[in-house]
């Protein structure tokens, strides 16, 4: 842990803006892959709302921080408060990590890259695959919008709330007209839906502890799926993953997507590779602690 190692005037500050904060892997994940990387930085959580947050971030600005990460509930607000943006957090309406260049803040969304990155490490082809994504939420829009950024062949949205068709609406918007979207309690079109994909994926929490016995979907309308994604990592198998996995289809939780993101944010804040070695044996050491 960075705590062994003297802080000194030379040492990067990299502060997680958010609240709550007490929860977040982030500092014990970024804080071990800084020591690997022989990186003099500290990645530390600083607990903040909205109210403040136009103050804290110009302060940042002019300090030694190669950047921060924001959560919530600050990640659309941070927006107004940046000299730049990147395409995808732009049209994402959404920033979970800022770079300082000497006073020049630019923002970026690495969650959805993070989730990405994983479907394409298990041998996902982006482009010729149609998504089914449950949930309009954080998760679910980071997904959507960077799917779409990769060239998803097609997508359905479907959620509990309006957000689904209004995150349908953006993405088509931005992207041309992938998207489809439909509401929980349309059971029909959701299956119709669910048997047209050939990646489903949780991007709204069901099953995550401690309501670990739910699931979303029979498992009998998982029988012709190859891939079911769940973007929870507690447990490592939700309900719905392991149902997925005992009718055979591949399974993908979302712990690769956490590390992943982490990763991107390391290599824009130091310049140097994405750490994710270091950062997979850090979360593994959390979840076994957390076992025991």
């Amino acid at each position: 842990m960075h705590n062994l190692v003297p802080i000194t005037v030379d040492t990067k500050l990299i502060p997680l803006l958010g609240k709550p904060l007490r929860q977040s892997f982030a500092p014990r994940m970024q804080n071990s892959a800084y020591q690997a990387m022989g990186f003099d930085g500290v990645y530390f959580p600083l607990e903040i709302e909205n109210d403040h947050l136009s103050d804290v971030v110009n302060a940042l600005r002019w300090m030694n921080v190669p950047g921060f990460a924001v959560t919530k509930p600050n990640k659309v607000e941070v927006l107004q408060y940046l000299d730049e943006i990147d395409e995808l957090a732009r049209k994402m309406g959404a920033c979970n990590t800022v770079v300082n260049n000497n006073g020049v803040l630019k923002g970026y969304n690495t969650d959805g890259v993070g989730g990405v990155t994983d479907l394409i490490r298990h041998g996902i082809d982006i482009a010729s695959c149609t998504f089914f994504a449950l949930g309009a939420g954080g998760a679910g829009r980071a997904m959507c919008f960077t799917l779409a950024h990769y060239g998803a062949k097609k997508m359905y949205i479907v959620d509990c709330t309006d957000a689904g068709t209004e995150l349908a609406e953006e993405v088509n918007k931005n992207f041309g007209q992938i998207a489809t979207a439909c509401h929980t309690d349309d059971k029909e079109t959701m299956l119709k839906m669910v048997r047209d994909s050939d990646v489903l994926m949780n991007l709204a929490g069901v099953g995550m502890y401690p309501n670990v016995e739910e699931t979303w979907i029979d498992k009998k309308y998982l029988e012709h799926l190859p891939v079911c994604f769940d973007a929870t990592y507690n447990p490592l198998k939700t309900q719905f993953l392991l149902d997925a996995e005992e009718i055979g289809c591949k399974i993908i939780n979302g712990l690769g997507m956490s590390i992943n993101q982490g990763a991107v944010q390391a290599h824009l804040w130091t310049g140097q590779p994405e750490p994710y070695e270091a950062m997979t044996k850090e979360i593994n050491a959390i979840l076994k602690e957390q076992e025991s």
